[in-house]
This record gives structure tokens, sequence and C-alpha cells, in this order.
């Protein structure tokens, strides 16, 4: 697939389903904790795979990977969930600390099912999502390995940069959505409807 350049009314619609995925994971949040949890995406930003060294840092994250197939049209990708500051999103919704990596893979779980159903309603495509797992790593190399599973089959990354807030306190998520060629193209088209 050759450069791809979406306008600003594209990138609206991606934000949009951005904001449509994570308003439907606050929802199932705030229910599971019993507290108020708002989510938003101020920025969404389109990344090349040859350029993905330039936009992530050598940080350790904790993350959550969950496999995307449109089993109907032969498209895949994958969702990778990143906390950049896993322990601070865990003592937000959760005060015991032996509790980290669950109370991680069940935020993955939930934003990853709401992000695939914001995904598949708004392309109007039935996507399964895989059973997500959590890794932890630095944010390239967990990037580098997704990456490799769909081999020369992509050459774009959509970044979700995500805010979570509980009152006061607000803490940064990255949803990152890496497409094959196949999905990306659909998703290309259908946002040129949208927009």
């Amino acid at each position: 697939m050759g450069e791809i350049n979406f306008g600003v009314e594209e990138m609206d619609a991606l934000k949009e389903l951005g904001n449509i995925g994570v308003a439907h994971a606050a929802t199932s949040l705030s229910a599971l904790l019993g507290k108020a949890i708002e989510m938003s995406v101020p920025d969404v930003r389109i990344v090349k795979i040859s350029e993905v060294h330039e936009c992530f840092d050598e940080k350790v994250v904790t993350a959550v990977v969950t496999s995307l197939e449109d089993l109907e049209n032969g498209r895949s990708g994958y969702l990778f969930i990143s906390f950049p500051d896993a322990k601070k999103l865990a003592n937000l919704l959760t005060n015991d600390q032996s509790l980290l990596n669950s109370t991680l893979m069940e935020i993955g779980n939930i934003l990853s099912s709401s992000f695939c159903n914001a995904i598949a309603d708004m392309l109007g495509i039935m996507l399964i999502p895989s059973p997500p797992s959590l890794a932890e790593d630095l944010s390239i190399a967990i990037l580098e390995a997704i990456i490799a599973q769909i081999a020369d089959r992509g050459d774009y990354l959509i970044v979700f940069e995500t805010e979570l807030k509980e009152m006061e306190n607000a803490i940064e998520i990255l949803i990152i959505l890496i497409p094959d060629e196949n999905f990306l193209g659909y998703i290309i088209k259908m946002m040129g409807m949208l927009g």
C-alpha cells in the first residue's frame, strides 16, 4: 500500500471511532468498580511501521495484546493496549497491589472488547478478538513482536492516545491498532465514506 493521507474529516472519524470504543469501556469499568470512570481519545496518529522506533520510547510498559480477525473477509490485525504507568492505573482502580496483573488483564479485556465492538459496528464487519495476553517489556520490543506476526502484510499502525480519568486523577493509555493491509484498506475506504 502506498502513502496514505487522511484529511481532517477522516482523522475526526478515526477519533470518533476511538471515543466510541473507550466510552463503552468506561461504562463497563464504572459498573465493575462502582465508581465513575471517564475515558476519552484526545489525539489519533497514523504511524508508518518503518518509523515506529522514532515514535515509541525505550520504556518498560505493561501491555495487553489481542489479535483481531474478520473471519468473513480474511482481514486481520492486532490491538496493543499499553499502560505506561501500570501501577498508578491499578492503584487508581484498586488498592490491592497483589491484584496488579489481574486488574490490568481485566482492563485490557474490557478495552479490547469495547474497541473491537466499536470498530466492527462502525465498519459493518464481524471482528473476532482472541483472548488477550499480558506482556511486560520495552514498548518497542512488544510492538516489534506483534509487527513480525503480520510480516509484510501491513505498513501502518493507528495510535489512539487515550486518557482515563477517575475524579481528578488522569492516566495515559495507548491503544494501538496494527492492521494488515486488507484491514487498513477497508478502514481507509470506510473512513472516506464516513468523513
